[in-house]
């Protein structure tokens, strides 16, 4: 009778024994929520890269008769606020948001639908915005250089900070921009057989330089003249 209680024992002690160990096993902790990571501000644009790209757009859109591409390039000019130095006897040059949208609509020639979508993009906001992320945005210069000349200014720059200049003439020009510092050195030289040479320095010091803009071709070439 005992040997039957010990099994008896036994049997129970294996049937209950693992349910108990069981439920001393804590359950797992909840892990915490995961907060995403807060999204940086975007940089603001830098208006003169955008102007100059608006002009690599307008170059790729003339090759590829593109009129969406024409009308990509005209809006990013159109974004860029600029300090217009052109006086109303001058006039505009090429390189233009109207101009841009002008050549958009010669190349939608009939599509009705895309020309529509043209003038309203032409409209929305005019010559651009008068204020934005850009703050005061580029200084702009229209003026005409003389075959086989150069037109010449200075600048005064600070030390230390980037200087650029851009220089957009007629399509099929050949221009070159030069820039000196005040002892004559020559700190930048564009002068690839292009219609829009750039220079792009940070000069030592600051002071006055010298920034030469020549045409090389036969024919006079109506110039825009980009400065940050």
């Amino acid at each position: 009778m005992m040997r039957k209680f010990l099994i008896a024992g036994v049997a129970m002690m294996a049937l209950y024994g693992p349910v108990a160990a069981q439920e001393a096993v804590p359950p797992p902790a909840t892990p915490p929520p995961v907060v995403p990571a807060a999204t940086p501000p975007a940089a603001p644009a830098d208006p003169f890269a955008q102007a100059i790209a608006a002009r690599q757009v307008a170059d790729f859109a003339r090759r590829e008769r593109d009129p969406h591409a024409m009308l990509t390039a005209a809006r990013m000019l159109q974004q860029v606020p600029m300090t217009d130095g052109a006086t109303p006897a001058q006039g505009d040059a090429a390189f233009s948001p109207d101009a841009l949208f002008a050549e958009a609509k010669a190349l939608a020639r009939d599509d009705q639908a895309l020309l529509l979508h043209i003038r309203l993009a032409q409209s929305a906001s005019g010559r651009g915005v008068v204020a934005s992320a850009f703050g005061k945005g580029l200084v702009r210069r229209v003026l005409d250089v003389n075959p086989r000349n150069a037109y010449r200014f200075s600048v005064t720059a600070k030390g230390g900070e980037p200087l650029r200049i851009g220089a957009i003439g007629d399509i099929g020009t050949n221009m070159y921009i030069r820039l000196l510092d005040a002892s004559g050195k020559q700190l930048c030289l564009d002068d690839n057989a292009d219609y829009a040479p750039v220079c792009a320095v940070t000069p030592r010091a600051s002071g006055q330089y010298r920034v030469d803009i020549g045409n090389k071709s036969a024919a006079r070439s109506r110039t825009v003249i980009l400065s940050n």
